[in-house]
């Protein structure tokens, strides 16, 4: 094989590589300090130490809460904190002078960088190849993800960028090898178990889990929704997916079986119930001490629409219609025109299921974003994915002749 061919067989690898590279660089390549960056660092590096004297596991009881007589810290998963030390004990395998607090420099820009893999699967499985490369770039240096996963900063935010993507790949290679085969094979069971065992290490990694859940189960909703009108009943409907019903009751059924054994039946009831108690998270009815999210910054009302576009957007003026933002609103049109063109004439190429998942990936988030700040964090996948796709059908149009409805 000649340079060219090696080339054009392996350029999405060879990008990845570059992108996961300079991410890395991007947020570790100002920091000279001998410290880390703030309280919540040495927070996590402390529990990643426990985890590093005690061989490998975390004590239950923490001497250094609840001041002064100390507390439990109850039976759960703590990815984030467990990946630190246990990644740490491997690289310090190689480099034995290393210290955890210089290892966590690098931790999380690693980790928010790694999320260029999954998005690029993401983008490749609803599009094409190029899609998924500028999704992977644009996830990873997206403004808000950058800040918030910077060198020297060990945050569980680089965990909450990456985890959900893992989980959305998952679950879209599942839903279409179910719609593809439409068969009850191994497979359909594995991979049906393994986005819902994904889905429960998510619900450990992060409270607000549940936004993810109600994305996976707003998508079948919409399509129950479209496929009752289309086939003009429930019962035919169901006849048509039954396996992806099915599949669906797996992932609910493992997700239970993940989450259940460290946090109780909360944390599951918590996936239904999120959206109400997310909308009283800074309320100080019926609780008897003051509620301190009410005065964090990050849980403030981001403002409106135009607040949110602005925040997101590193370039302003008329120059903003071609932010990721208003990039991924003409992804949206493009994929419900070209949509449409196909139920109506059979032309061009079915993008029907992307352009329903993009729409509510996009719509909760936004909601979410309006309500707090912090959120915006929620809000960078979907466009990442929207600039992706409607940045690859651009380019196809200009060197592959495409039309514009295909």
């Amino acid at each position: 094989m000649d340079f060219n061919g090696f080339l054009h067989k392996r350029w999405t690898i060879i990008a990845l590589i570059l992108i996961i590279c300079l991410g890395i660089g991007l947020r570790t390549v100002d920091y000279h300090w001998q410290y880390l960056r703030n309280i919540d660092s040495y927070t996590f590096y402390r529990w990643m130490d426990e985890i590093v004297i005690n061989s490998g596991k975390l004590p239950s009881y923490d001497s250094l809460t609840y001041a002064p007589v100390g507390g439990y810290r109850g039976i759960e998963i703590f990815p984030f904190q467990h990946l630190g030390a246990y990644s740490y004990m491997f690289v310090r395998m190689f480099f034995s002078n290393m210290q955890l607090w210089q290892w966590l420099i690098w931790y999380t820009p690693i980790l928010a960088s790694l999320a260029a893999i999954p998005m690029y699967f993401i983008g490749k499985i609803l599009y094409d190849r190029k899609a998924g490369v500028m999704a992977a770039f644009f996830i990873v240096f997206e403004i808000s993800n950058i800040s918030r996963s910077l060198g020297g900063d060990p945050d569980n935010d680089a965990m909450v960028i990456l985890m959900p993507l893992i989980v959305m790949a998952a679950f879209i290679y599942t839903y279409k090898y179910i719609e593809k085969v439409k068969a009850f094979t191994p497979k359909f069971f594995l991979y049906s178990a393994v986005v819902g065992v994904l889905l429960g290490l998510w619900g450990g990694t992060w409270a607000g889990y549940w936004y993810l859940v109600w994305l996976i189960f707003g998508f079948l909703l919409l399509k129950l929704i479209i496929g009752i009108v289309k086939t003009r009943g429930l019962r035919l409907f169901t006849k048509e997916h039954k396996h992806l019903i099915c599949a669906y009751i797996i992932f609910f059924i493992f997700l239970g079986l993940t989450v259940v054994p460290y946090f109780g039946w909360v944390k599951l009831t918590a996936a239904v119930t999120g959206p109400i108690d997310f909308q009283s998270i800074k309320s100080e009815e019926g609780i008897e001490h003051p509620n301190v999210y009410v005065s964090v910054a990050e849980l403030q009302q981001s403002g409106g629409i135009k607040e949110i576009i602005e925040r997101t957007s590193a370039i302003g003026g008329p120059w903003i219609l071609l932010s990721p933002f208003f990039l991924m609103i003409y992804a949206l049109l493009y994929l419900a025109y070209s949509s449409i063109i196909y139920i109506l004439h059979k032309r061009g190429k079915q993008h029907f299921d992307t352009v329903l998942l993009l729409l509510v990936w996009f719509i909760g988030p936004l909601t979410a974003t309006v309500i707090s700040v912090r959120f915006s964090i929620l809000f960078s996948a979907p466009m990442a994915i929207g600039s992706g796709i409607i940045l690859s059908k651009l380019l196809n149009m200009a060197y592959h002749k495409e039309k514009f409805e295909e």
